[in-house]
């Protein structure tokens, strides 16, 4: 307080001397009041010591509360939002495979054995039990159909009456009727997809017509009459890579009357130690025109070799050798 005080007279002396100057200075300027120059002093002094009075670094807190400034609050996820999505149910007839392959098993003869005797003309229904062994379903699209040899009065197709899943079995059938003339008829059978293309296997119905009109079962025929011409052999796919394989044979052959056939596959390898495991002989009535047999060969390792369709009965004929081969990738 001491300090102030001798503030205020210091302030108030250097006011007078100043107010002193200026009258001797200017001549006309008139005299100041005492009052008036002491009134001027004091509110000058009371201005500087408010400006010193302030705190110099003290924050002083508004008299009202800051505002709260939004804060944008994450929102709560319940555990329905991130429960994952429930698992597919697996349904009875899945739809084909995207890159998947069709395949036919034969599971049995459900009528119809081989060899079975019949009287010429008489009207019987073949039934096999095939197994879906592929990946694709079989649709109605899908149907058993006829591939060569006696087709016996047979439709050129017969189609599924439903879906068959992989590794599901089914019946198939097809109406026939026995031929006129007796002997032994054999006729090949196999399924075809919806886009018109031939499985792998081949099934059989195998009959023999007793009784009636003349056999046609004969050994030889005379020259110009009943003989085989035209014989070949084709196979599928003769480079493939993927082990095991099963090649497919198409024999063909040319009959300018009917006929009792005998015939076979017969194969070689120039792999050292290989052989194939190869059907034997079978003999057949064949009508006159083109007709043609189906073979398979399973192999199980790397080979290259050749094979042909050699006919027996009535007179020998063999086809060129149509050369085939399979690399297994180590």
């Amino acid at each position: 307080m001491k300090a102030i005080n001798r503030l205020v007279g210091m302030m108030i002396g250097f006011s007078l001397l100043f107010a002193a100057c200026s009258s001797a200075g200017e001549e006309e300027s008139p005299t100041p009041q005492p009052e008036s120059v002491l009134t001027a002093a004091a509110q000058t002094a009371q201005a500087q010591l408010t400006e010193l009075a302030k705190p110099q670094d003290t924050f002083t807190p508004p008299s009202q509360p800051l505002e709260t400034l939004p804060v944008n609050t994450p929102t709560s996820i319940s555990a329905t939002n991130i429960s994952p999505a429930p698992a597919e149910t697996a349904t009875q007839t899945p739809t084909a495979v995207t890159g998947g392959f069709d395949q036919a098993e034969f599971w049995s003869d459900v009528t119809i054995p081989d060899g079975t005797d019949f009287d010429p003309g008489t009207e019987f229904t073949k039934v096999w039990q095939l197994r879906n062994s592929g990946t694709n379903t079989w649709t109605p699209g899908y149907a058993i159909a006829f591939f060569g040899g006696a087709q016996m009065s047979g439709p050129a197709e017969v189609p599924l009456t439903g879906n068959v899943s992989p590794g599901d079995t089914v019946d198939v059938s097809v109406d026939l009727v026995a031929p006129d003339s007796g002997g032994t008829y054999q006729g090949f059978w196999k399924m075809r997809n919806a886009a018109g293309e031939f499985f792998d296997y081949a099934v059989f119905v195998q009959i023999d017509v007793v009784g009636g009109g003349a056999s046609v079962t004969v050994t030889s025929q005379p020259s110009g009459s009943g003989r085989v011409t035209d014989v070949s052999l084709k196979v599928d796919d003769a480079s493939p890579s993927d082990c095991p394989h099963t090649f497919n044979f198409t024999g063909s052959f040319t009959l300018n009357d009917p006929a009792t056939v005998t015939y076979r596959l017969e194969a070689g390898s120039d792999t050292p130690g290989f052989a194939f495991d190869l059907p034997g002989e079978l003999t057949g009535n064949f009508d006159a025109g083109t007709n043609s047999v189906a073979y398979t060969l399973d192999i199980q390792d790397s080979v290259s070799g050749w094979a042909q369709f050699h006919i027996l009965e009535p007179n020998d004929v063999v086809s060129d050798q149509a050369a085939f081969s399979l690399s297994c990738s180590p």
